[in-house]
């Protein structure tokens, strides 16, 4: 284990606990009973720490797409919490600029571009995926 290999648990464990959670949600009902966003956010929470904890421990043992997949599922995550941070704290024109479609795909484009250039930056050319 070494700090990329926990940031990148530490990534896929946001995106894992955003997915899962709203998935829960989803599937228990979302708006019949208050409880089911206490349920999905604790799924999420424990899914999320279990999934970062074992990509901390194995994610050297990755190499070329997966590797690169890795990098951009950890970043999606990263991105999306960003962005809606800012939505939360007020920032002048977030709101108006990021609505839910452009929210999603603004953390599409930055977990695309991150493994790009993560992908460059270990090999020194561009990865299998273009």
């Amino acid at each position: 284990m070494n700090t990329r290999t926990i940031a990148l648990g530490a990534g896929a464990a946001v995106t894992t606990f955003l997915l899962t959670g709203a998935a829960t949600i989803e599937l228990l009902g979302a708006g019949e009973a208050p409880a089911i966003g206490i349920i999905g956010v604790f799924v999420g929470l424990v899914i999320g720490l279990l999934v970062g904890g074992i990509i901390s421990v194995y994610a050297d043992r990755l190499s070329g797409i997966a590797a690169s997949a890795l990098v951009a599922y950890a970043t999606f995550g990263v991105a999306f919490v960003a962005i809606a941070g800012m939505s939360y704290v007020n920032v002048p024109g977030v709101d108006d600029v990021f609505s839910f479609p452009i929210h999603i795909g603004v953390s599409f484009v930055a977990a695309l571009t991150v493994s790009l250039l993560a992908g460059h930056g270990r090999r020194g050319r561009w990865p299998a995926l273009i």
